[in-house]
């Protein structure tokens, strides 16, 4: 599926990126010494997340989701005003709302939790 920005599925972008260049959650960073460290590898319940090309619907238009890695979790925000629906979680966030989702060790399904306006909702 196409999207009215060009991009064909979801992406990730790197916790703390002052760039927003999307990146994914197991990037390399220099560490001490300049050497190259490796974060964790990405859990494969977001690989997972990230190739069910989640997208937002908002009066006709759809764009893709640009989670973000933040503590574990893949969070999008709805940076519009009007209420968007995220597809295919079923979730619609309105302006200024917040979508954070992850998946607990010996869970079933992931857990869905939405913050900012209206106080927050799993």
């Amino acid at each position: 599926m196409m999207f009215a920005d060009g991009n064909k599925r979801a992406a990730w972008r790197r916790e703390g990126s002052a760039s927003g260049a999307r990146r994914s959650c197991s990037a390399k960073r220099t560490g001490v010494g300049g050497k190259a460290t490796r974060r964790a590898a990405t859990p494969i319940w977001m690989a997972a997340l990230g190739a069910a090309a989640c997208h937002a619907t908002r009066g006709g238009e759809a764009h893709a989701v640009r989670w973000d890695c933040i503590s574990g979790r893949a969070v999008y925000t709805n940076a519009g005003e009007d209420v968007e629906t995220i597809h295919p979680l079923g979730v619609s966030l309105a302006g200024g709302q917040t979508l954070s989702v992850r998946w607990a060790p010996g869970d079933t399904d992931y857990t869905l939790e939405v913050y900012g306006r209206g106080g927050v909702r799993a």
